[in-house]
Parts: structure tokens; sequence; C-alpha cells
């Protein structure tokens, strides 16, 4: 365990630099957003892009993955639902439960996934995010809707946000080059390598630039519940699933990693454009963030030996 939290204790070093650069005003605050938005338009679709291009697809457990993925977010799903009637809280408030519960934190799973498991984690990664992000939206946009107050789900809203995602259209790009076998010149190649080196450097400041350490008492029942369903409960119901269908070896890591991430920052603009309770999903988003500093790396030293194997 010591070795794997020496391993990605860089990487929340990473993010405490963020904090401490966005508190004492380094580089300035009109440096933070388009940094978020490079990173998202631009560095992480180079990042998918070039590493699903470079992998063996015919290793990768598609099936079984997917159904592991999608009963995951299920999963999460009702149990959220299930813990609402004890938390005694308004319904926006509820809504950044929901989401601290469910989603899912990209840019610091395939920082882990690299430093731990190596580049070929990155396309694993990508994988996991292509099943459960159009899964997650589909299901919470509604149920915030209900929940925050905001009138009815838009679901047209819905395909064409998947459609959009930069995200999804790199995992497309990179699976399509990789399945049809389009050959790809040297010099483009390394071009995507050397633009997606800043790819997880910059997401990780920005996540340590988001973070907020101030909470209000009354808030701590949902906050504290928030992050135990995702630190605690959510890998132990990731490892069980990869055992019931037959998931084993790197790609277990990866669901179990994802598992156990704090949820994404994402979040907190969802919560702010759905009418959500943004202070408390920021909240919720920073002590997920910090804890699970703490939490990750016996989580993964205990699936360490079901990765060798």
């Amino acid at each position: 365990m010591l070795a794997i939290a020496a391993t990605i204790l860089p990487i929340f070093l990473l993010i405490v630099v963020g904090y401490v650069f966005k508190k004492t005003g380094f580089p300035g605050d009109g440096f933070w957003a388009p940094a978020e938005k490079l990173t998202y338009y631009v560095l992480l679709p180079a990042l998918i892009i070039r590493s699903i291009t470079e992998s063996d697809l015919s290793t990768m457990p598609v099936g079984p993955m997917a159904l592991t993925i999608l009963s995951l977010g299920a999963s999460m799903i009702v149990l959220a639902l299930l813990v609402k009637p004890f938390l005694r809280i308004d319904g926006p408030a509820y809504t950044s439960v929901l989401q601290g519960t469910t989603r899912i934190n990209a840019y610091l799973c395939f920082a882990i996934g690299d430093a731990l498991y190596g580049p070929k984690s990155v396309a694993l990664c990508a994988y996991f995010l292509a099943v459960m992000m159009p899964f997650i939206n589909a299901s919470l946009v509604p149920l915030i809707s209900a929940y925050a107050g905001t009138g009815k789900p838009n679901w047209g809203r819905v395909p064409l946000q998947v459609i959009q995602n930069p995200i999804i259209i790199g995992c497309a790009i990179g699976w399509a080059i990789n399945t049809l076998s389009i050959p790809m010149p040297d010099w483009l190649m390394t071009f995507l390598s050397i633009l997606d080196r800043g790819t997880l450097p910059i997401a990780l400041l920005c996540i340590g630039a988001g973070l907020v350490i101030v909470m209000e008492r009354s808030r701590i029942l949902a906050m504290g519940t928030a992050v135990i369903l995702k630190l605690c409960i959510m890998p132990v119901i990731a490892i069980f699933l990869c055992h019931q269908f037959g998931v084993t070896g790197l790609p277990l890591a990866i669901i179990v990693l994802y598992g156990g991430a704090p949820a994404s920052p994402a979040s907190y603009i969802l919560a702010r454009q759905m009418g959500g309770d943004a202070p408390l999903m920021a909240a919720i988003l920073s002590a997920q963030t910090m804890l699970a500093a703490l939490t990750l790396p016996p989580v993964l030293a205990y699936i360490a030996p079901l990765v060798a194997s």
C-alpha cells in the first residue's frame, strides 16, 4: 500500500499546488477557465485518440466491462435514491448528493491509471467514460430536474450533449482508427503525443484551483453521505460486479479506480445550470478530492493481487 500511496502522492500534490496557486492569485483568475477549456476540448481528446489508436483492442473485454460499468452506475443511483429520506435536506441539496455519489472524475483517473499501470490503462479509462458518461447523463438529467424543481427534463438535449462531448468524440475517432486499421503517419502520432503531455498536469492544477475548504455544519450529513457512498461503497460494489461479470486484471483495476475516485468537477457546473445546490456541490467535490488521497491507496492495494494475476 505504501508503494501505491507514494506513486499517486505526486498527483495529489499537483492538486494542492493548484489550490495554492488559486489562493495566491497566480497566474491570475483569468487563467483557470481557459485552461479547463483547453484541457477538455483539445488536450484530453488528443490523449484519448493516441492511446486508443496504439492499443490492442482485441484483448479488451468490451462486453463484460460494459455490463459491469452500467450495473455500477445503476447501483449507485439506486443507493442515492434509497438514502434520500434519511438526509432531511431539500431537493436542490439532494441533487448535489446525487451527483456526488454517481459522477466520475476523468482527469484524476487518467492520471492515477497512467502512474500505476502505464499508458495501456488510458484506453481502458477512455472506454469506461464512453460507456458510463451517456448513461449517467441520461439518468441524472430527469432526476435533477425533478428534485431541483426546474420543470420537465429536456430529453432532447441528452443525445446532443453526448454527441458533442469531446471525450466521446475522441473515443469514437480513436476506436474508428484502430478497428479500421487506418494508417497514421508517424509525424501525426508524434504531434498528438507532444500535445497530450500537458493534459494531466493542467487538469490536476485546475482541480486544485476549484477546491473549496469552507463548509456549513448543517450540511455535514449530506456531504458525509456523498463521501462515504462514492469513496467507500462504490469501489466495493465495483469489485463485486467485476467478479460477477468475470472482469479481471487491468480492466478490473480501472473500474475499481473510477469507483473509488471523487466525483467530476463538471457536477458543479450542472448544479448551477439546473437549479441545484452549487455551494454544497463544491464542498462535496472538495471533501472527496482531499479524502481520496487517503481512501484510494488501500482500495488499490487490495486489488493489486487481482490485477497481477
